[in-house]
């Protein structure tokens, strides 16, 4: 084994030229024999009981094969604890766009005609949409009665463990949980520091904006068993939460995973295929639904919309003496947001001596929120290193000098009390600081220059792989993960390098559920570090085999052997080989004489590496217009080691542009009565090519002693600085504070009339 070969190359995505020709299958693609096509009757009202419904005239409709509501389900709960439980609103909705009925028909066209057919009538009920009223005593509730708050989405993404999360209460309200953190004496804190600082910060609801809206077909055979074909970033995870909902047993359900057009963390809960399944079993034919454009953005998972008040305190020589923070995160309609997440990371990334932070999820008359690309750390980060150029400028210190003297290094605590891991963000700080958009800066009129450091904890979970030599004397490496993001090449290349053979001699496979080897969630950065890990040791196994046949052939002892050029020869003797397609052959064909090689990997990692994306923006502001131009932006990142430095660097950058929509341009916008008021990408606005600036990368690489060849996730990082970083050079530009996200030009020209 080299770690020389194949790893830091970059090579082409093994997927990439079937997804820009157009070959590559989606579920929206697939069409099966007698399939129907499924639309769902979602409810116009926050908050409204259900007095009745009339879906008679849709049923009559010629092609219609089937109308479903709550009454139709045996499975649905009255007080569901989860969005994918809540299959078909029951006698309540809680949010606009809840599926109230579903119709399967011959075509879309039917389908949508038969829906608009059902007759619902509602009582409209006052909703809780601000999360700060609904905190209050007497806010209309979400939940009429306690049920226990089900984590397992948010864990299937982040993997991590932030410390106790308590209830919040043992009557009802729409506080669904609390966390608090303490260290140390803050009330002696603040009397020690020579500079208080206090902000509010906000930041909207942001749709996580993949390209695919979510799709899913399901069928069942003669044996009662159910296949869904499911764009989703786990399967087995998938599997195990329609086990739960369906009540059927896992093995009696086959998830196949196609191709995916993104996820970015929101397509982790099965939240359209349990009524997919549900109108499949009741036609017994295969039924499709996919959603349009508009129900996305009505009624998908968002991110959370958070409130984080934030108080600091300083001495003149920068040492930090206290904070204090309170974190109000909106959920939704069901709990389960990344709470912790923001309460660790706005608590824990510089070394204040003293800390409270207390941390309250709300529940609100709006969609569930879901992950959105490092879930939480986008909202934390911005609150705080926000905070710090405030610090700075209030006592006349450099802002970078600020940074470097107080952030966290391993084994210092976090909030929770548990050590920070090896990572790298002083790295990060300093390859900012070092860097010629910083270091060259000149100060001109309406011109400014930001930047912010934040990261991600990193993912943990089990995972296996298997890698099986070909008749050819190929390899075929076989997972259960899903390739969001070219995973499978690096997948390829980690492989070639444990086995010592080219790259071009190895194939990847996602298997689906029935005969995959388990992996875990695509999400929380953590593919390439635990299947990654399962791939280097099923391929390890695989050279081992490779290599006792080999040292049988030419009676040598194993050690002794290499694979060189594919072929096992005797170091030091090139003349005595054996090549890999004839040990293939050997093991494989009639009459064999060798078992075939098939290596197997299992890992469990245990230990967290966390990551640590830096951001740097260069910008000027029209004063007339509060238009921002992004002349600069450079992303710096720790990634531990690049197996692929191409897909590494698309990360970078495409994390890089999620943040900058979050800072500029993105926020779901609810009327007063909960009703979304820009449900079309003509109203909520995405960047675009057009808008996004270059962006430069630059890769840091502070190894990791627990991922293949010191590799960690490099995934979520990269959309958490941005919207601090762009806040702060607009404040360099402009000499005002901007602490409510997004910073549009309204926002500017008001800030700049009023002078704050």
């Amino acid at each position: 084994m080299s770690d020389t070969v194949a790893i830091g190359e970059r090579i082409e995505r093994v997927e990439g030229r079937d997804k820009v020709t157009g070959r590559a299958q989606y579920v929206a693609d697939l069409k099966l024999p007698g399939m129907l096509h499924a639309k769902l009757l979602r409810s116009p009202h926050a908050h409204a009981r259900i007095r009745s419904i009339d879906v008679s005239k849709a049923r009559a409709l010629p092609g219609v094969r089937c109308v479903l509501t709550a009454d139709d389900l045996d499975q649905q709960e009255s007080e569901p604890s989860t969005r994918a439980r809540a299959i078909l609103a029951a006698g309540r909705v809680r949010f606009q766009g809840q599926p109230v009925a579903a119709v399967a028909a011959d075509d879309v066209h039917t389908a949508e005609e038969a829906v608009d057919l059902i007759e619902v009538e509602y009582d409209v009920l006052p909703a809780a949409i601000d999360p700060l009223e609904a905190i209050k005593d007497g806010a209309p509730l979400v939940r009429e009665h306690m049920v226990e708050t089900d984590n397992a989405e948010a864990q299937a993404h982040a993997t991590i463990t932030t410390g106790e999360v308590k209830e919040a209460s043992e009557r009802p309200s729409n506080i669904a949980s609390r966390v608090h953190f303490r260290r140390g004496d803050v009330a002696r804190g603040f009397a020690e520091a020579d500079v208080i600082i206090e902000h509010r910060y906000h930041i909207g609801h942001v749709h996580q904006g993949y390209m695919e809206p979510r799709a899913a077909i399901a069928t069942w055979d003669a044996q009662d068993r159910l296949t869904v074909y499911a764009s989703a970033q786990g399967q087995f995870f998938m599997r195990s939460e329609l086990s739960a909902i369906l009540g059927l047993p896992e093995s009696r359900i086959k998830i196949v995973p196609m191709e995916i057009g993104g996820g970015f963390g929101a397509k982790i809960q099965p939240i359209i295929e349990p009524i997919t399944a549900l109108l499949a079993r009741k036609t017994k034919r295969p039924v499709k639904l996919v959603l349009s454009r508009s129900e996305e953005l009505i009624a998908a998972t968002p991110a959370p919309e958070t409130i984080i008040d934030l108080k600091t305190g300083a001495k003149k020589d920068g040492t930090l003496t206290a904070l204090q923070a309170r974190v109000i995160m909106d959920s939704g309609c069901f709990p389960g947001g990344p709470l912790n997440v923001a309460c660790l990371l706005v608590g824990g990334l510089y070394k204040f001596r003293n800390i409270d932070v207390e941390g309250i999820e709300v529940l609100t008359h709006k969609p569930s929120q879901a992950a959105y690309r490092a879930p939480g750390a986008p909202h934390g980060t911005f609150a705080i290193e926000s905070q710090m150029d405030a610090i700075a400028r209030a006592l006349g210190i450099d802002r970078m000098q600020l940074r470097l003297q107080n952030c966290i290094q391993e084994g210092d605590p976090m909030p929770h009390g548990q050590p920070w891991p090896i990572n790298g963000m002083r790295q990060v700080l300093e390859a900012i600081a070092n860097h010629p958009v910083w270091k060259e800066y000149r100060p001109a009129p309406n011109r400014g220059i930001g930047f912010a450091v934040g990261g991600w904890l990193g993912g943990i979970q089990p995972a296996s792989a298997s890698v099986r030599m070909n008749p050819d004397g190929s390899m075929t490496v076989i997972t259960g993960a899903i390739d969001l993001t070219g995973t499978n090449t690096a997948f390829r290349q980690i492989a070639a390098a444990e086995l010592g053979i080219p790259v071009e001699r190895i194939s990847v496979q996602t298997a689906d559920s029935d005969t995959a080897p388990y992996a875990g969630m695509s999400a929380g950065s953590k593919v390439i570090y635990t299947v990654g890990n399962a791939v280097k040791a099923a391929a390890a196994d695989a050279r081992r085999q490779i290599l006792e046949i080999a040292s049988r052939e030419l009676e040598a002892a194993p050690a002794d052997l290499e694979i060189v050029d594919g072929a096992v020869r005797v170091r030091g003797t090139p003349d005595r080989s054996v090549t890999l397609s004839h040990i293939a052959n050997e093991s494989t064909r009639f009459g064999g004489k060798y078992e075939p090689v098939f290596g197997r990997g299992s890992i469990t990692v245990t230990h967290q590496s966390p990551g640590f994306s830096g951001q740097l923006a260069e910008v000027e502001v029209d004063p007339e217009t509060g238009s921002v131009t992004i002349l600069k932006y450079v992303c710096v990142q720790d990634v531990g080691k690049a197996i692929n430095p191409t897909l590494v660097e698309g990360q970078m950058q495409g994390g890089s542009a999620q943040g900058i929509g979050i800072g500029l341009t993105e926020q779901l916008v609810y009327s007063p009565e909960g009703r979304l008021l820009n449900a079309s990408l003509l109203d909520y606005r995405k960047m675009t090519a057009i808008d996004l600036p270059r962006i430069e990368t630059v890769i840091v690489e502070v190894p990791t002693p627990y991922g293949p060849f010191g590799a960690k996730g490099a995934g979520e990082p990269p959309i958490v600085p941005g919207p601090a970083a762009l806040a702060n050079a607009i404040r360099d530009a402009t000499g005002c504070d901007f602490t409510d996200l997004p910073i549009t030009p309204d926002k500017i020209v008001r800030a700049l009339k009023s002078g704050r």
